[in-house]
């Protein structure tokens, strides 16, 4: 299911006044392919690719509660960045190797 641009801001803004989960879950049903292809990425990295979709999907969720039109970024960059960063700490977080803090 894909969304026209018109429909998703539409429905950002519908969701950003009420807070309706179901508009939330129409907004990630939409982009669903695009959390598949970002998890798809970092498969066979030591954590099993239904985890990664798991993550990058509630990634995306976070994505939608943070996500402001007015910056200008289109969701699917943002969503994807975000998914981005959290499967790369999602990989951080089980690495065998030791390191020192920052």
């Amino acid at each position: 299911m894909t969304l026209e641009p018109a429909e998703e801001a539409d429905l950002f803004a519908r969701y950003q006044a009420t807070g309706d989960r179901r508009l939330r879950n129409r907004i990630v049903e939409a982009h669903r392919s695009l959390a598949d292809g970002v998890a798809r990425r970092y498969r066979n990295r030591g954590i099993a690719e239904d985890d990664l979709r798991q993550t990058a999907l509630l990634a995306m969720v976070r994505a939608v509660d943070r996500y402001d039109a007015a910056k200008g970024a289109s969701f699917a960059t943002f969503a994807g960045r975000t998914m981005d960063g959290e499967l790369k700490r999602a990989l951080r977080d089980r690495a065998w190797t030791v390191r020192p803090p920052r």
